[in-house]
């Protein structure tokens, strides 16, 4: 007898362990305001706190908190949850995750019990925690790859729009025969579209993270670089069929064009690069935003910035190079215009070309 009682001390021992030795994890809880789903899991783990006083439970509410709405996001990035399984509520425990009422009602508390863990969810943590295929922000922005983000940027760069501005204001400044001064001029409006089309990228990809729409904004602009790859052979093989061309609508190219002359010194220049890039962006903006929207689907806006700093410095490459061959004397401002006459179409097929190769890269999911 005294066996028997034994035994069933023991049996009764080992049930009681989990209760006992755990360390109960901390993990995070996502939900939201007026959710039915979210509010019965709620009082679950309002009920597994009494429980377990020793839990650790982070709440995050996404419905009116659009900073915990972007780490849920996060979160469900670096899990590679796929997109049809995300919601709310949603549980993240140490290497685990459990997305649905159901799942968290079923699972939860057995991961309690027998995955005991101390430490909270942490996406700096997520490669060496066991998460299977998790990605780092810092892979996803390697996924990109510097051939994916300088194409983009040498098509914006040899789009006449930006090239033709530049060309009307040395030509106008070069009137007084001050070359040195057109230099300068030259290299402070070329300052000015970096710095202008800098902040306006990460004001873009800013918008575009905060309101949760990147993975659709992803998916647009893979569609919208094929059609701006098709209207740019278009101006290739029917230029200005249609009524219109990749560049700088006609109708504003007068006034543009007296606000350039109106220019005389290189704080003037830099001034009116500023001006400029609102002309600028209807033909240009194509493959920036093209850029924009991988970065805001694929990367975070720490990674992001380097990438955009690289991007516009190859996009203002070819009006260093103009203004150093003016400056030099290796070519004169009608030698240049004539030479961008003579190649626009050219300019406007390889554009074209490289943003088919880019949207598809996008739609087939190559990157």
């Amino acid at each position: 007898m005294s066996v028997v009682k034994s035994l069933f001390f023991i049996f009764l021992l080992s049930t009681l362990i989990p209760f006992v030795n755990a360390e109960e994890p901390c993990l995070y809880f996502f939900y939201g305001m007026g959710c039915a789903h979210c509010a019965t899991v709620e009082l679950f783990i309002d009920q597994l706190e009494l429980k377990y006083p020793g839990i650790d439970i982070k709440y995050f509410e996404v419905y009116n908190d659009r900073e915990n709405l972007l780490l849920l996001n996060d979160f469900f990035d670096a899990y590679e949850i796929p997109r049809d399984q995300r919601g709310i509520p949603a549980v993240f425990v140490s290497n685990k995750y459990f997305v649905g009422d159901q799942p968290i009602l079923e699972n939860l508390e057995n991961e309690i019990l027998y995955n005991p863990g101390g430490e909270c969810p942490s996406l700096e943590k997520i490669n060496g925690a066991g998460v299977t295929g998790a990605t780092s922000p810092l892979e996803k922005l390697k996924a990109l790859s510097l051939i994916t983000i300088i194409g983009a940027a040498i098509v914006d760069s040899i789009n006449p729009c930006a090239i033709a501005v530049l060309l009307i204001l040395l030509g106008a400044l070069l009137v007084s025969g001050d070359r040195k001064k057109a230099f300068k001029a030259g290299l402070s409006f070329t300052l000015s579209i970096y710095i202008i089309y800098f902040l306006f990228g990460l004001g873009l990809f800013s918008v575009i993270k905060i309101s949760g729409l990147s993975y659709w904004f992803y998916k647009v602009i893979g569609i919208l670089a094929i059609v701006i790859g098709l209207a740019n052979i278009k101006d290739y093989f029917w230029y200005g069929a249609g009524g219109f061309v990749m560049e700088i609508p006609r109708r504003w190219r007068p006034s543009l064009k007296k606000l350039l002359q109106k220019v005389t010194t290189p704080l003037g220049a830099f001034l009116i690069g500023f001006v400029v890039c609102l002309f600028e962006l209807p033909c240009t903006g194509g493959p920036y935003i093209f850029i924009l929207g991988l970065l805001a689907e694929k990367t975070t806006q720490l990674l992001a910035i380097p990438v955009l700093l690289l991007y516009n410095l190859f996009f203002i490459l070819p009006l260093i190079i103009i203004t150093l061959l003016v400056y030099f004397g290796f070519t004169n401002i009608d030698k240049a215009t004539k030479w961008k006459d003579r190649n626009i179409r050219r300019l406007h097929l390889v554009a074209g070309i490289i943003m088919l190769i880019l949207g598809f890269i996008v739609v087939f999911g190559w990157v």
